[in-house]
């Protein structure tokens, strides 16, 4: 699995980002960004209400280079959805 990630991270930070792109951002007070920056994956082994293993997708938002929100994807093996979160500063 780790291998899989490595050799194809791109495919899955624009995997997160086309999920991101899919919120409607108006939703958040104050969630302006201009920026999204590719930040981690991770494969997640325990979590109290995530399945577990899945994949963990984390980008960083930025509004003129500051930070001001994160976004997370949480994908299983098949890169099928499982849960996303954001949140802004």
């Amino acid at each position: 699995m780790n291998e899989l990630i490595i050799e194809n991270k791109n495919e899955y930070y624009n995997l997160a980002i086309e999920y991101l792109k899919r919120i409607d951002i108006k939703e958040y007070e104050q969630g302006e960004f201009n920026t999204i920056v590719p930040e981690s994956i991770s494969v997640l082994i325990d979590h109290d209400f995530i399945p577990t293993p899945c994949i963990k997708i984390r980008l960083n938002l930025l509004l003129d280079e500051k930070e001001a929100g994160k976004y997370f994807l949480y994908i299983n093996q098949e890169k099928e959805f499982i849960d996303e979160f954001l949140m802004f500063d």
